[in-house]
């Protein structure tokens, strides 16, 4: 497949078939993220794969996932949001616990930073969260390749997660990231349109 290809095939999914996905392709997807430009050369990333309904549940209940909002609540706090970025909130945040449990494997991926987010001052600080996530697009990139999909959700108890899944505590969580093949069901959502020879600046803005 073209890297063209790959790209515009690669969508946010967050309704899955029940169907295993072979080590195989997992592990292509990891080498090809393993590959992605690293700011020390040293690829500190590790992946975690889960497969179990009990360690899933382990992570829903981490990120109390069970305490979900109503649809009301829901619109009401992204009432004055740009259209496709509400539908896709609207659409995301209620199928948080369904596509963790529901995913036939969920990938945690893990990084050794250079400097705490919380305690970055500059954006050179921060060079280990851009190399974690280029790595992650090679990974997403390359399971869009065998029709295997994802979609990243950023955890907020990482220190519980860190604990429960014996994630050593100088290392953080990049992104949690169920991943599977698309539900016959599952919902694209519309991209926001970018016209690029407009976002283009030469010599100045």
């Amino acid at each position: 497949m073209e890297l063209k290809e790959a790209i515009e095939k690669r969508r946010t999914i967050r309704d899955f078939q029940d169907k295993v996905i072979p080590g195989n392709i997992l592990k292509y997807a990891i080498d090809n993220g393993f590959k992605a430009p690293t700011y020390n050369h040293l690829r500190e990333w590790d992946f975690i794969i889960i497969n179990s309904v009990e360690t899933k549940l382990t992570l829903v209940e981490s990120e109390r996932l069970d305490q979900s909002l109503d649809a009301n609540t829901l619109e009401a706090l992204f009432r004055n949001e740009d259209e496709i970025m509400k539908e896709m909130y609207l659409e995301a945040i209620p199928k948080q616990k369904k596509m963790i449990l529901e995913a036939p494997s969920v990938v945690i991926v893990v990084f050794r930073p250079k400097t705490r987010v919380a305690d970055a001052k500059r954006i050179y600080d921060l060079n280990c969260l851009a190399s974690v996530w280029s790595c992650i697009q090679n990974f997403l990139l390359s399971l869009a390749e065998h029709d295997v999909y994802g979609v990243t959700f950023i955890p907020q108890n990482i220190s519980l997660i860190k604990k429960n899944l014996g994630i050593p505590e100088e290392l953080e969580v990049a992104s949690i990231i169920p991943v599977g093949y698309k539900a016959e069901n599952a919902k694209t959502l519309k991209q926001k349109s970018v016209n690029a020879p407009e976002r283009i600046h030469y010599e100045h803005w």
